[in-house]
């Protein structure tokens, strides 16, 4: 990304030379970190892009030295203007130019912006105002309580999945484009996910088979292990992190994940949507509670709330307020 870089003051050619040298490599490091959060399944508005979006704009403000009225420090209106910056120079037929203007000088192509280049938008579109830890959110989750609902919830789902036929794997899901077997590696890949966090060892195969050729045993398994290693290692009594979240809070959050991609399911193959019962209202609760500020923007996680008809059990209204079509 070279665009949005002035000329020194002054016109001084070194000086300009260094700062288009800088900018290259904020685009090296915005590339690379969008890249590895790609891999990693790191959604653009999840709190685990906070702490990218502050460091690449922490890279990229040295660069607006030789710009008029320059941002000085991180804030909405720095993040705006790199925002800005940063869709001029990814659509497409300017990062076009670029890359033949490249070619034409005999200078190396940047790197194409595409997938990085769309993360990174929906990032910063999601994290304008730097995140401030709102320790209420951490505040009142009860650890067993968490791991009953954990149970409860993989003990519905499963059900889904047990009567789950060879050809239902390829139906279609309310959930973007996945079909249901994707939906099925999703949700494998969650109680997984957050048990290597308990293990403290945290994966990154989020593109891998985590189903194989047995996705009834794949669930099953990957749900029995995550909670022998939740209550094993003491996860919902301690603490995660640069923010000391609660690992209970974690917990919750694969809940909130397997009922509410658990309704996806019900809703491909036909079966009811009375999911847990037990705890389906206090999982809609925790979900208003943890994502209330979640910010609905191109690219993200949520899409808008969706209204609930009347008589609309608990796991409907979860996946109405995460933006399913109930």
């Amino acid at each position: 990304m070279t665009a949005g870089t002035g000329t020194a003051p002054g016109g001084d050619p070194a000086a300009t030379a260094e700062a288009e040298a800088g900018a290259r490599r904020v685009a090296a490091l915005m590339h690379t970190r969008a890249e590895t959060a790609l891999a990693d399944g790191v959604a653009p508005d999840s709190p685990a892009a906070a702490p990218v979006v502050a460091e690449l704009v922490a890279a990229w403000l040295p660069t607006q030295a030789g710009t008029p009225s320059p941002p000085t420090e991180d804030g909405p209106a720095a993040r705006a203007r790199l925002l800005e910056q940063l869709e001029a120079v990814a659509e497409p037929l300017v990062e076009r130019y670029w890359r033949l203007l490249c070619t034409v000088t005999g200078r190396p192509a940047p790197p194409r912006w595409e997938a990085a280049g769309a993360w990174t938008a929906a990032a910063l579109r999601a994290h304008l105002t730097p995140v401030e830890v709102d320790r209420g959110a951490f505040a009142g989750t009860d650890p067993e309580r968490v791991l009953y609902a954990y149970e409860r919830v993989v003990g519905a789902v499963g059900g889904l999945v047990a009567g789950l036929r060879p050809a239902d794997l390829a139906r279609p899901t309310p959930c973007g484009a996945w079909t249901v077997r994707e939906l099925l590696d999703h949700m494998v890949w969650e109680s997984l996910m957050v048990a290597s966090i308990a293990e403290g060892t945290p994966r990154t195969d989020h593109t891998a088979d985590h189903l194989g050729d047995d996705p009834r045993t794949a669930f099953e398994e990957s749900a029995r292990d995550a909670l022998a290693v939740f209550r094993s290692s003491g996860m919902t009594v301690r603490t995660f992190g640069p923010h000391q979240a609660p690992g209970a809070l974690f917990v919750q959050q694969v809940v909130i994940e397997l009922l509410a991609h658990g309704w996806d399911l019900a809703r491909a193959i036909g079966a009811p949507t009375v999911l847990a019962p037990e705890v389906a209202e206090e999982t809609l609760a925790a979900a208003r509670r943890l994502y209330g500020a979640a910010p609905r923007t191109e690219g993200g996680s949520f899409a808008p709330e969706r209204p609930a008809p009347p008589g609309a059990t608990a796991a409907d209204r979860l996946a109405a307020y995460l933006g399913r079509a109930v």
